[in-house]
């Protein structure tokens, strides 16, 4: 047995200490980094609701390729539950937004926790719903798998609008919220790859189903990577073809500063450029190193582009970043190596 794989009561206790440690983080250094716990949970929440998101996407499609790797999607559902308790911790840094100091009917701190907590809870339900019923092959699992990706799209679309954007209110932009879902669903495609191409040498007797599994997995990041170029460029295209100049505060205090400008250039190349070009031949699709390269690349850019939506308005601490950023990360792969105790 791997010393690596945990019963489900001791793999909870792991994940309920490195919440706590985070939890304690940002409760000793209030006020000096407020900007970091955001950052981790608007990045983190995409890598657990988009596997989730892409699963049922297939599902709801009658699409057999994801079927090799299914379990493996469905093995982050919980962490959903983790990010909605530790989102109660932005309730004692709500001075990191305007508005708290003239709050109205939509943006006042307790509607803003509560209505968010509240989505994410029924997200997580949801999720665990549509698991249950996708691996039992239950004929209702389409309705919830519908169910799952409705409330996906609500609680991203917050994210984009209540998180991140009204960090700068009363500034906003209709195109927030569609790239914010797009870019967790491109998450769980790179989430996908990299398990396929993981599972290929570990998993011999369906090595050539999985090899199928990352080469079409693979295709979709190609796809996604001129999608979120299109929608990316909507934004600049809605503002100028609507004539709304007071939408270019944003990007004008951003693409005018360093290291914002250069930010926005990485962004480009990591989610557009690179996945874009890697991934254009037939072998590239197929070759496991680079398939995972890519979606490491890809993952990279939406990291810096919550950086670059953030950074600007509230503070940082990148030590901190770090050390949040590993504990997550751990306890997310943790949940990919005892994935079969957790779904037994």
């Amino acid at each position: 047995m791997n010393r690596w794989q945990l019963k489900p009561l001791t793999l909870t206790l792991i994940t309920l200490l490195g919440g706590l440690l985070i939890a304690m983080m940002e409760i000793v250094f209030k006020g000096k980094s407020d900007g970091t716990l955001l950052l981790i949970l608007t990045f983190w929440l995409a890598m657990v609701q988009g596997p989730v998101a892409v699963a049922a996407a297939a599902d709801l499609a009658q699409g057999k390729w994801i079927a090799p790797i299914k379990k493996e999607l469905f093995t982050f559902y919980p962490l959903i539950l983790l990010v909605a308790l530790l989102f109660l911790i932005l309730g004692f840094q709500m001075d990191i937004y305007r508005w708290s100091l003239h709050p109205g009917k939509w943006l006042n701190k307790e509607f803003f926790i509560g209505r968010n907590f509240i989505l994410l809870l029924l997200s997580f339900i949801c999720a665990r719903v549509y698991v249950s019923a996708s691996l039992k092959e239950s004929p209702r699992k389409g309705f919830f798998a519908v169910l799952y990706i409705l409330s996906f799209i609500i609680v991203q679309s917050l994210v984009a609008f209540d998180w991140v954007m009204s960090l700068e209110y009363p500034w906003m932009s209709t195109m927030f919220a569609p790239i914010f879902f797009m870019e967790s669903f491109y998450a769980g495609l790179t989430v996908a790859a990299m398990a396929s191409a993981y599972l290929v040498k570990k998993d011999p007797a369906q090595g050539a189903a999985i090899l199928k599994v990352m080469r079409d997995s693979a295709q979709f990041i190609f796809g996604f990577a001129l999608a979120w170029a299109g929608l990316y460029y909507g934004q600049f295209l809605v503002i100028w073809y609507g004539n709304i100049p007071w939408e270019t505060s944003f990007f004008a205090v951003r693409m005018d500063h360093s290291p914002f400008r250069e930010m926005m250039y990485l962004i480009i190349l990591f989610l557009f450029i690179l996945p874009f070009l890697g991934l254009l031949g037939k072998k590239f699709k197929t070759n496991r190193g680079w398939v995972t390269v890519i979606s490491v690349i890809a993952l990279a850019g939406i990291l810096i582009e919550r950086i670059f939506y953030i950074l600007p308005v509230v503070k940082i601490n990148f030590l901190w970043l770090v050390v949040e950023f590993v504990v997550m990360a751990i306890i997310y792969v943790l949940f990919f190596i005892n994935r079969k105790n957790l779904l037994a």
